[in-house]
């Protein structure tokens, strides 16, 4: 049954991914592969002050700005999780104009047997993406 629960959550998923997608091409990439954030007002990482060592998610803004400009070599270094994740956004919008004009609950896709196996996965490669950066952090140029 399609309710307006599902309607409010597919308007909602389309509406954040094109307001995402939208800021990060406003901002401007920060050359350093992180801090990118600060240009939304938004404080320094305290991990990295506080460690010298990027948090796992240090440079996704970053990777989202590259990213939206098609760079993505510079994406990729600035954080390999944050391709994955901006892919994610960019396949977000077309996914939620199918579930709005096919009134398919998005609770079809959460009950599915790989719903938990994808984000298990995810998480994994969250945490991979974070050693990466962690070896290159003081290594990678822009």
């Amino acid at each position: 049954m399609y309710g307006r629960t599902d309607k409010s959550v597919a308007i909602g998923a389309l509406v954040s991914a094109c307001a995402v997608l939208a800021v990060a091409a406003w901002l401007k990439p920060a050359a350093a592969g992180y801090g990118t954030h600060m240009q939304l007002g938004l404080p320094p990482c305290n991990f990295l002050r506080l460690t010298h060592l990027p948090c796992p998610s240090c440079g996704l803004t970053t990777c989202f700005a590259w990213a939206i400009r098609l760079q993505f070599r510079n994406a990729f270094f600035a954080n390999p999780f944050g391709i994955l994740a901006f892919l994610a956004t960019v396949s977000m919008i077309p996914a939620a104009i199918v579930l709005l004009l096919r009134r398919i609950s998005f609770r079809r896709i959460t009950e599915h047997d790989l719903f938990p196996k994808a984000l298990y996965a995810a998480t994994a490669l969250y945490f991979v993406s974070w050693i990466f950066k962690l070896a290159t952090f003081h290594f990678v140029g822009y």
